[in-house]
């Protein structure tokens, strides 16, 4: 028997780039069930981006200044992060063209180590 095992999609990690935001499939968002706010950070060596999510007991703190902070919107099935000017960074590092592509998915994977969704770029977007 020759089986070759699929992976279950429903579970994969997927962040959407779109022109205006950045949205996460229902997979991703499982890590931020409890949040409303994230901070996001591009690695430019790494070719990736973090989103770590902020608790809100991390906002009562003052942890991290209010212009870090990034809202997070969840739905039933995605989470939304609406900052056109980050994925105009995004769009020059990655020359991507929302002219002739409406949305960029890449995979993502949650490092638990560090609590961060990593969008690593260098394998390009899924087709």
């Amino acid at each position: 028997m020759a089986f070759v095992w699929k992976t279950n999609e429903s579970n994969t990690s997927i962040v959407s780039l779109y022109e205006t935001n950045i949205t996460l499939n229902k997979a991703a968002c499982h890590h931020f069930e409890n949040v409303n706010y994230v901070l996001l950070g591009i690695d430019e060596d790494a070719y990736s981006i973090g989103i770590k999510p902020v608790t809100k007991d991390a906002i009562d703190q003052s942890l991290y200044p209010p212009h870090q902070l990034y809202r997070l919107s969840i739905g039933k099935s995605y989470g939304r992060i609406t900052n056109k000017p980050f994925v105009n960074e995004l769009k020059h590092m990655l020359s991507l063209d929302f002219n002739k592509q409406n949305c960029y998915k890449f995979l993502a994977h949650y490092d638990i180590v560090h609590d961060i969704l990593i969008v690593d770029f260098k394998g390009g977007p899924l087709s």
